[in-house]
């Protein structure tokens, strides 16, 4: 529980770096997984589920996978501005070093 636990946090602030980074819609299709998310964790703590609301836990694992789908465009949009990051600093450097 307490790895889910860390999934949930680790999620519900991803859709605040998606928006920083312009994946706008990505963010706004994961805000209904999240809330959805905590209910379920919090339903889980609190009462239980039974066996018969499984679609909870289909809610919370499609949270999981979409989050997971979220944070490596984040790794990928992270790896590509550091590449075009450091590409400017060569040519910077090389300009630099003609003078």
């Amino acid at each position: 529980m307490d790895v889910l636990l860390i999934f949930l946090l680790i999620f519900s602030v991803t859709p605040l770096v998606l928006w920083a980074d312009n994946w706008k819609k990505t963010a706004i299709v994961q805000i209904p997984l999240v809330l959805g998310s905590w209910f379920v964790f919090m339903k889980f703590v609190t009462t239980g589920i039974d066996p018969s609301q499984f679609y909870l836990w289909i809610i919370f694992y499609g949270n999981i996978l979409y989050g997971h789908i979220a944070f490596t465009i984040m790794l990928l949009e992270a790896r590509k501005s550091l590449k075009l990051r450091g590409d400017y600093l060569t040519s910077r450097r090389m300009t630099l070093s003609r003078n």
